[in-house]
């Protein structure tokens, strides 16, 4: 055999057995994955990242088979005719991130490569190849913000490989190219991202795994090296999961990372034949429970930490949802297809080839609770009415990646009105230009002084004023099926209060929340708060709200309270966003003589 061959067939042998060495490696308490059940000596022809030709095949029956599936479809290609004269991207950074543009590159690539596969239309190709060609001659991907350099690779390794026989060999060679010298080269032997526990590292490792893939024929040294130390760190990021799969960071960002982590599963399976023992990693098929149960029936979030309340169409609850033969959960995405509404989701084409089959399917509860760094609550009375009672409580705290200040916060909605609402993220780059070091997560760092992000602004107690406390983590534990207790205690600055608990009662169609506090300093303020964004009129000790000809009652009783209503639409200061047509109701009375303090709030249509 020629000695470039042997070393060929050398190369693709340790490949197979790098998983082992990076099995041994895996960080403490992390599942062991499974060797590959292919090396790279056996690796499917392109395309063979995400979907094989038997699921391109078989794509025209299944759409077939579904009205919301064929629609998607549709929809889909009418968006990638659309684009067709949009002029191609330019490198441009917003602050320090290129990452609008990565985001845009993957959505146009994968549309019109999806395009491209269904209707063999040549337009669909050439405008795919000009903004690879495109990018490919960037002079460099952003590599000091990598999620930038992560994402770019991701979608230019999915358009090399599903357009593999359809691009010139001269051209596959640039993109080829650039996918090694700008992407995947330099993350060879692992990348600081790999062992981050956040989202980064998912999106990251998913990313340089998605490149190495795609030119692992052309580079089989790169792709044992780079398969080697995603495979050692792939476990760090999904401790998130765990134990429940409430992913701390929101559902917003659930979307973000779990997006990276199924296609890195779908890939490594489309092309090894093994997902590492990915899938199995604790909470994360639970993951998309607590996803499906934190939309709303009016279809809004519940945002906490740094989400916004509008859904995305989310591909990993799809993904995910077929895995655990549960298409139930997608209801809410059926409904979005509906009204047309998501299609700019980048990942978009992929819930096509993921769409859930309906054999075997499972109901879904109406209510789910889980532990993690952000425990939290949530009932509904029902998943198919628009006007059902839905109620979401979380303990936790700030002492997380993305966090707020939002520990004991909730939102309630009935009737199809959000009558206790969360305010979300702001957009980080109006603050970072600012100046705001929004991501010192010390007690005195600016970010807590952002309004959106302080517990000033969230459903939840304050004391006399004060923020809460930066380290403080408020537990969750379930009292029967219709009763949650919180302990908040340990959000309050030291010395501020001894006990302090919130106690979360449904019953049908109303909700009671109590709050109770002890060893309080006498006379300390404590203010209970609730955004809205309904008009609201106050009777003693009772609050009635009004929006789009609905009427909610609260009543207050325990503890005697001043209540008033503060506009908070125009941002507190010149770094804040503002909150159109929103304001808060606040009740606040001072501690007893004794130092204790308690409050009840009953929410009602009457």
């Amino acid at each position: 055999m020629p000695a470039h061959r042997l070393k060929r067939h050398a190369t693709r042998l340790l490949l197979g057995a790098c998983a082992l060495l990076a099995a041994c490696a895996l960080p403490a308490g992390a599942p062991e994955a499974p060797l590959p059940a292919k090396t790279s000596a056996s690796l499917p022809d392109h395309p063979r990242l995400i979907a094989t030709p038997a699921d391109w095949n078989a794509l025209a029956g299944r759409r077939a088979a579904d009205p919301d599936l064929d629609r998607l479809i549709t929809l889909l290609l009418e968006r990638a005719r659309g684009d067709l004269k949009r002029e191609p991207l330019e490198r441009k950074l917003e602050g320090r991130r290129l990452l609008s543009v990565s985001r845009e590159f993957i959505r146009r690539t994968l549309l019109w490569s999806f395009a491209w596969r269904l209707t063999h239309e040549h337009v669909f190709l050439e405008r795919a190849r000009r903004e690879m060609l495109t990018v490919a001659a960037f002079p460099d991907w952003n590599p000091s913000h990598y999620l930038d350099v992560a994402e770019m690779t991701a979608g230019l390794a999915l358009g090399y490989d599903w357009l593999y026989h359809d691009l010139p060999a001269q051209e596959r060679a640039i993109l080829r190219r650039a996918l090694v010298d700008k992407g995947i080269a330099q993350a060879r032997h692992g990348h600081k991202t790999f062992g981050m526990t956040n989202n980064w590292g998912q999106v990251c490792i998913a990313g340089m795994v998605l490149g190495a893939l795609a030119v692992e024929e052309d580079e089989p040294e790169l792709a044992r090296d780079l398969l080697a130390a995603a495979h050692k760190n792939a476990f760090i990021a999904l401790d998130a999961y765990q134990p429940d799969g409430i992913y701390p960071e929101g559902p917003s960002y659930w979307t973000y990372g779990s997006s990276y982590e199924t296609l890195l599963i779908a890939a490594l399976r489309s092309s090894l034949g093994t997902d590492w023992g990915l899938l199995e990693a604790p909470g994360l098929k639970r993951s998309a429970e607590f996803f499906a149960q934190a939309i709303s029936p009016s279809g809004r979030q519940f945002n906490f930490a740094d989400s916004g309340e509008g859904q995305e169409l989310a591909p990993p609850l799809f993904y995910l949802a077929r895995e655990l033969q549960q298409p139930a959960l997608i209801d809410a995405k059926r409904q979005m297809i509906r009204n047309k509404q998501g299609l700019s989701e980048r990942y978009a084409p992929l819930i096509a080839l993921w769409w859930p089959k309906p054999e075997n399917a499972r109901p879904v509860a109406l209510s789910f609770a889980g532990q993690g760094p952000q425990p939290l609550a949530i009932w509904r009375s029902a998943w198919s009415d628009p006007n059902a009672l839905y109620f979401a409580i979380k303990g936790g705290g700030a002492h997380h990646n993305h966090a707020h200040m939002d520990a004991g916060s909730f939102i309630l909605e009935l009737d199809g009105i959000r009558w206790a609402k969360d305010l979300g993220m702001q957009d980080y780059y109006s603050l970072e230009s600012r100046g705001i070091d929004l991501w010192n997560m010390q007690q005195a760092s600016p970010r807590w002084q952002v309004f959106r992000i302080g517990s000033d602004a969230h459903n939840t107690l304050t004391l006399d004023g004060s923020l809460h406390n930066a380290r403080g983590m408020a537990t969750l534990q379930l009292q029967g099926s219709h009763e949650a207790l919180l302990d908040l205690s340990p959000v309050f600055l030291p010395g501020q209060v001894s006990q302090a608990t919130r106690r979360a009662r449904i019953e049908g169609q109303r909700v009671t929340l109590s709050d109770t506090f002890s060893g309080a300093t006498p006379g300390l303020q404590i203010r209970w708060a609730m955004s809205t964004e309904a008009a609201i009129r106050l009777d003693g000790q009772e609050a009635i709200l009004s929006q789009a000809g609905k009427t909610l009652h609260i009543r207050f009783s325990g503890q005697p309270v001043t209540l008033a209503v503060r506009d908070i639409a125009q941002p507190p200061s010149a770094v804040d966003a503002a909150n159109p047509n929103v304001r808060q109701l606040i009740a606040t009375a001072p501690a007893a003589s004794d130092g204790s303090w308690q409050l009840s709030a009953r929410f009602s249509r009457d």
